[in-house]
């Protein structure tokens, strides 16, 4: 795994993952019929990501695995909407200079 930190050149709301179907658990060891669990069909699959959608906001710095074809780095829409992070330039705090 090779992180990398990318800032955000717009703002992206994934797309949740489908949840698996509800499992009823073993007699005397899970849980009543229906309660099943949390999981994901296929993990991250077609620009998929997540159990519910998730937004974010331009201009967001966040650190990441560029490789996975099908993790968060694709979700977010790889290259068209992350740039790297420059160093100097993202971390100049730049924010209250102006009050």
């Amino acid at each position: 795994m090779a992180l990398s930190r990318y800032v955000l050149t717009s703002t992206v709301t994934t797309v949740p993952d489908t949840l698996a179907t509800p499992v009823a658990g073993e007699p005397g060891t899970g849980g009543a019929a229906g309660f099943g669990n949390a999981a994901t069909v296929s993990p991250a699959t077609a620009g998929k990501y997540g159990l519910f959608p998730q937004t974010f906001l331009i201009g967001t710095a966040i650190v990441l695995d560029p490789a996975p074809l099908n993790g968060l780095y694709a979700a977010l829409g790889g290259a068209a909407n992350l740039r790297p992070y420059g160093q100097g330039q993202d971390d100049r705090g730049g924010a209250a200079l102006a009050n």
